[in-house]
């Protein structure tokens, strides 16, 4: 990359650790052109999801970007504080709870909106290859086009085809899971659940490794429910009934049933199984001075530990740093830092899909470890309560 000349950076995918890039780049510099390549037809041609959720990390990235003053602003309501992470049994009886730690929620969709601000995106471009040239690379796509830029970036998600062409040996697993998702209405007879999500996350374990969260925005409950399925049948044939008789088999309580029962068909997310990349121990980019990758098509990982969106913007700050600052670091000295960063978060995301879905004795291990966590915890606080007083009066 030369520091004299504009600075071409192909983007490939509009998800929102591509255009966080975007957006990190082009206000910091004129010599950096930026192009976003998408495959979807326009911004409302493909489900957006729901809420994901904002850690310190996450926040800290987007905070630097202007395009996100207004919609990250206290005035804008976009933000939704969360008071506790609660972790339920199958008879809505509270096993642990735990601090988020200044946790977000956020719409997805008004995240996307707002990263696309001043952002070009060039629609219904599928890429399908690169190939490296003289002081360049050339993107291709399957209209017949090509494009060339200085470095090309794969930020195309979880079946990136960059990844495949830069590390074909990079694979995602099948988990043997699947996951389906919708909203409701908050309702006042559903008492404990609105008891119990009363600006709290919940995560519910039902039997045989079905697991419900639920999460508070809003007017509405937003919930998702999961479960090991290993034959790989097609899972978009799943109707409401079966998940209405899910709820009853698995969870021993009405609510659930009510719940699942009153969401609308059209608000679910599709059925999908859920994959990961392998947990690595060394490093596998290739450190190619002309293409990296960032996000999900780096480091896929499950949505179980909250980390990917976080993850990605990450990834962002730091990719923009390298090609902003060209001299002060390299392609390699990213790749180390996001490969290390991210395939923690893999890991630590992995151990939790397992965790929530658990089996057996695996299962009541699990609640036996929360019960003891949450007793344990109690306990330490009473005994506290004579020394908090004590500090209190003498201070």
């Amino acid at each position: 990359m030369s520091s004299d000349s504009t600075t071409v950076v192909l983007i490939i995918g509009g998800g929102l650790g591509g255009l966080a890039l975007a957006q990190l780049l082009l206000q910091s510099s004129s010599s950096i052109k930026v192009l976003v390549f998408e495959r979807d037809e326009n911004i409302d041609s493909r489900e957006q999801g729901y809420c994901i959720g904002l850690d310190s990390t996450g926040l800290e990235v987007l905070n630097k970007i202007d395009a996100l003053n207004d919609l990250l602003s206290e005035e804008s309501g976009a933000l939704y504080s969360l008071s506790y992470f609660r972790l339920i049994d199958k008879y809505l009886r509270q096993l642990s709870s735990f601090n988020p730690r200044g946790s977000k929620l956020i719409y997805r969709k008004d995240l996307r909106q707002a990263l696309l601000t001043n952002i070009d995106v060039q629609w219904n471009k599928r890429f399908i290859s690169y190939k490296i040239v003289d002081d360049g690379i050339e993107a291709n796509f399957d209209d017949g086009t090509s494009v060339y830029g200085t470095i090309l970036i794969g930020c195309d998600g979880a079946k990136s085809l960059v990844r495949a062409q830069l590390i074909p040996e990079l694979k995602r697993n099948d988990l043997g899971i699947i996951s389906v998702a919708g909203t409701v209405e908050q309702s006042d007879d559903l008492k404990k659940i609105r008891e119990l999500a009363k600006d709290s996350l919940v995560r519910i374990f039902g039997k045989q490794g079905h697991t419900l969260l639920i999460l508070p925005f809003r007017q509405s409950w937003m919930w998702a429910l999961s479960w090991p399925e290993k034959e790989n049948h097609e899972e978009m044939n799943i109707s409401s009934i079966r998940l209405i008789d899910k709820a009853r088999q698995y969870f021993n309580n009405d609510e659930i049933v009510r719940l699942i029962e009153r969401s609308s068909s059209s608000t679910l997310i599709f059925p999908h199984r859920l994959h990961s990349a392998s947990c690595l121990k060394q490093n596998p980019f290739p450190n190619n001075p002309r293409v990296t990758l960032l996000g999900d098509a780096a480091h896929l990982m499950t949505t179980h530990a909250g980390k990917g969106a976080n993850t990605a913007f990450a990834d962002a700050y730091d990719l923009a740093n390298l090609l902003l600052n060209p001299s002060s670091s390299s392609i390699s000295d990213y790749e180390q830092k996001m490969f290390k960063r991210g395939f923690t978060n893999v890991r630590l995301s992995l151990f939790s899909t397992n965790m929530i879905h658990a089996i057996g004795w695996q299962a009541l291990l699990r609640d036996g470890i929360f019960s003891i966590i949450r007793y344990t915890t109690t306990l330490i606080n009473l005994i506290s309560i004579p020394f908090r007083w004590y500090k209190k009066k003498h201070d």
